[in-house]
């Protein structure tokens, strides 16, 4: 725009805010920010224009430029809540957490009954690890709203992973009277009450997954201490039996890539299949597969025209349950002498079991039954530590199965 804002009127500036308004509503949020900046060239000491461009800020993603876009719109009118709460918005996205916490601290001071400023408070306080405080803000959110689901589903989260069982039923059970169908409380609330289970709901892999993408690799490897693709990878080329080149490969719940990336130098088409979407995108990223697939495991390998010579499943059969059906799909859509590669959670006991983690666990005898029952023989299976969890490390195996020609019962 090529006004000199000392000639403009006020028509004019009316004019120039309500188009600059109309445009951030239409999402064309580039040209809203360049009337805004003109605008605050004639009206610096704007409070709401600095506040309208924050909102332009974030409709193009720059949340840097919003928080202090905020930030100046909150100096100028400290009783602005809504601004406030934005500024705390923006300096959660660009990692100030403390200065979130602040913020957030602030706006519940003047408006103590703000469900929303005190959800989003107590998400603050989580991903600063400080779980006693999160707690107590989910509570007084559940205090004022007892349908604020999302709050009751999170509070049962943070009591499971503390294995605070009675705390955690609670609020499942909280949820599932207001929301029966909710597939994920009731398979966590089985898994945390001992019940059976021969697979977990595709509905509960999906959502936990697209909800912990952004973070996932950072939880997994750096606070977990998680290399299980590595391990894997380094278990099979300890194989006898394995190649030194495939031609067609395909990682199985392959979320945000980690899995693909060791093995994809050896494999000439490396494809993935995940059901989450989230995850999917931070794999497309990783430039190591030809194809993603949004779908499930068994599914894909059901309808799929491709055949593989080499199939990964790292930390994936933990959100299957019962293999049978997997080994039987795998071995259809495998080239002859396939091999498979795999980590499991082990069980000393016979069979499989759901946890009360809400991940599966497997006996090295079921595992080795239920793929032979496919076709599928162990060339070799070594003990490993999969994660942390607390001060120890959940103990696995790595697996190396390779397809023989006639499948033999199992047992």
């Amino acid at each position: 725009m090529s006004a000199n804002p000392t000639t403009l009127s006020g028509h004019d500036l009316n004019r120039l805010f309500t188009e600059a308004c109309a445009a951030r509503e239409a999402d064309r949020c580039a040209e809203a920010r360049d009337t805004f900046l003109l605008l605050l060239d004639y009206l610096p000491d704007a409070a709401l224009l600095h506040a309208q461009l924050g909102l332009a800020h974030i409709g193009l993603g720059a949340y840097d430029r919003a928080r202090d876009a905020f930030g100046r719109a909150v100096e100028l009118a400290p009783a602005d809540s809504g601004a406030l709460f934005n500024l705390a918005l923006c300096q959660k996205q660009t990692g100030d957490l403390d200065g979130a916490i602040a913020s957030y601290g602030r706006l519940h001071a003047r408006t103590p009954e703000d469900t929303d400023c005190l959800y989003n408070l107590a998400g603050c306080y989580r991903e600063r690890g400080d779980t006693d405080r999160a707690i107590t803000c989910y509570r007084a959110v559940l205090a004022l709203d007892e349908h604020h689901l999302a709050a009751a589903a999170t509070l049962a989260h943070l009591h499971h992973g503390r294995g605070e069982v009675d705390q955690a039923a609670r609020w499942y059970h909280h949820l599932l009277a207001r929301r029966p169908g909710d597939e994920a409380a009731r398979y966590l609330l089985d898994a945390l009450t001992g019940a059976h289970h021969d697979n977990a709901p595709e509905s509960y892999v999906r959502g936990l997954f697209d909800s912990c993408a952004a973070s996932f690799e950072q939880t997994l490897v750096t606070d977990l201490g998680y290399d299980n693709p590595a391990e894997l990878h380094a278990c099979l080329q300890r194989c006898p039996g394995h190649h030194q080149h495939y031609a067609h490969g395909l990682d199985l719940g392959c979320g945000t890539g980690l899995s693909g990336l060791p093995f994809a130098p050896q494999v000439d088409l490396l494809d993935g299949v995940d059901l989450s979407v989230n995850m999917l995108a931070l794999a497309r990223d990783k430039g190591c597969y030809a194809t993603l697939h949004t779908d499930s495991i068994s599914h894909h390998l059901r309808t799929t025209a491709d055949t593989y010579d080499l199939f990964i499943a790292t930390d994936v059969f933990i959100y299957i349950g019962d293999l049978r059906e997997l080994f039987a799909a795998a071995a259809a859509a495998a080239r002859p002498g396939a091999l498979f590669c795999c980590s499991t959670e082990r069980r000393e006991a016979a069979g499989f079991e759901l946890r009360a983690t809400g991940r599966f666990a497997y006996s090295r005898d079921y595992l080795q039954d239920t793929a032979a029952a496919a076709g599928w023989r162990v060339l070799t299976v070594e003990p490993t530590g999969l994660r942390r969890e607390g001060d120890t490390r959940i103990e696995g195996d790595l697996w190396v199965l390779r397809l023989d020609t006639i499948p033999v019962e199992a047992g």
